[in-house]
């Protein structure tokens, strides 16, 4: 008897975890949960993919997150030879790798035998795998253990992983593929192919929500226009980058505005601008949610972005969003919502940030524009709607 349970494979999955990709991850099988589908975790022990910090492991190997259920395997964590190190810098560097050189990098991507060994064993228990995101060993060995049941959410980023061969093969390899937005899915199909098994499902979406602006500013003494930033801060979602515009900003501009930056990480701030960027770590959901509504503009500086919840819980919060438009995807959310402007470059920084602080009404019709392109466009109904046409899709093709 086929197995009606759909379990999705992430790397790492907890109460405590953040991270694009699992808190997407997370709201999405817990909206289908809600709505009586059977979904389950299997995923690794680990706490924190990085390597050098990474050492804390999940201690349960079976837990029950908000009714859903969590099966946990060891992390193999292989030691990082000289050869994978050569391997990465050819990669990056965008220089050829061998097929099987590019399987034994893979191989030191997060990865567990366990779990491949609970893929192999039970395959025929459950309906559907699927697996997300794609830069990682759980994903690529999983896909290769039960392509026949494997579907993928990608949250592909333009970088030199995604062009290696190993990729283009798993994407193939498939039943179906689904893509948070259509640049997304317009990326993996200059990459792979125009034949990808693919669909824009969506992501994840967000329910309305209240919060309070006010008692943000009280509790951190805030007072004035700040610009907010959320997220992990780290060099890959261009943090610095944010921290040296906003920097050069006030240099050059001599205005009275705040930098915020809440969430994961570590960030350097100069110690002549400590008065002006305000570092508050990480913050809980109510707090986060009332500082959106607190924020003059939210910054969205990341260029490797496949779906991006931050400018959805800003708009929520109906707060613009300045993001940077060398990343298709939030620059395509913003053009299309109208709800903010982008950056390329330093001038263009400081141009848009002007305006933003200068004409608070259009400030303002730019958040409501951006909420209601999230209501009309993100809504759970479509969301699982599409989700269970691709799985139907998929299974069609399998016979």
């Amino acid at each position: 008897m086929r197995g009606e349970k759909v379990a999705f494979v992430p790397p790492r999955y907890g109460r405590t975890v953040v991270g694009g990709a699992e808190v997407l991850t997370r709201m999405l099988v817990e909206e289908l949960h809600s709505r009586g589908w059977p979904v389950e975790i299997l995923t690794t022990d680990a706490v924190d993919l990085n390597r050098r910090e990474g050492k804390e492991r999940f201690s349960d190997p079976v837990e029950v997150i908000n009714g859903v259920t969590v099966r946990r395997f060891p992390w193999d964590r292989t030691r990082l030879t000289r050869r994978f190190h050569r391997l990465e810098r050819r990669i990056v560097e965008g220089k050829r790798v061998s097929f099987s050189r590019q399987e034994f990098w893979c191989r030191s991507l997060v990865c567990s035998e366990g779990l491949l060994s609970y893929l192999e064993r039970n395959a025929e228990h459950y309906r559907a795998f699927v697996f997300i995101p794609y830069l990682f060993g759980t994903t690529y060995w999983g896909v290769k253990t039960v392509p026949e049941k494997s579907y993928l959410i990608p949250c592909l980023h333009d970088e030199p992983y995604a062009r290696l061969e190993i990729f283009r093969r798993m994407m193939h390899s498939v039943r179906g593929v689904m893509f948070n937005t259509p640049p997304e899915m317009e990326l993996a199909r200059r990459l792979y192919g125009p034949d990808i098994a693919g669909k824009v499902v969506g992501g994840a979406a967000l329910y309305p929500y209240h919060a309070d602006g006010e008692r943000f500013r009280h509790i951190y003494s805030l007072k004035g226009d700040f610009l907010l930033y959320t997220g992990r801060r780290e060099k890959p979602k261009n943090t610095p980058l944010l921290v040296r515009y906003f920097c050069n900003y006030l240099e050059n501009s001599g205005r009275e505005v705040k930098l915020v930056l809440a969430g994961s990480g570590t960030v350097e701030i100069p110690m002549s601008f400590r008065n002006q960027i305000v570092d508050l770590g990480y913050l809980e959901e109510r707090d986060k949610r009332d500082a959106y509504a607190a924020a003059t503009v939210v910054c969205q500086p990341s260029v490797r972005e496949s779906l991006s919840l931050v400018l959805m819980e800003a708009w929520l919060a109906e707060v613009p969003c300045l993001v940077h438009g060398d990343c298709a995807v939030t620059r395509y959310h913003v053009e299309r919502s109208g709800g903010g402007l982008w950056f390329e470059d330093y001038p263009t920084f400081h141009e848009a940030l002007d305006f933003l602080l200068d004409h608070p009404e259009a400030r303002r019709a730019m958040g409501r524009r951006g909420k209601e392109y999230l209501l009309e466009n993100y809504t759970w109904d479509l969301i699982v709607q599409r989700f269970q046409e691709v799985l139907e899709e998929g299974e069609s093709k399998r016979g």
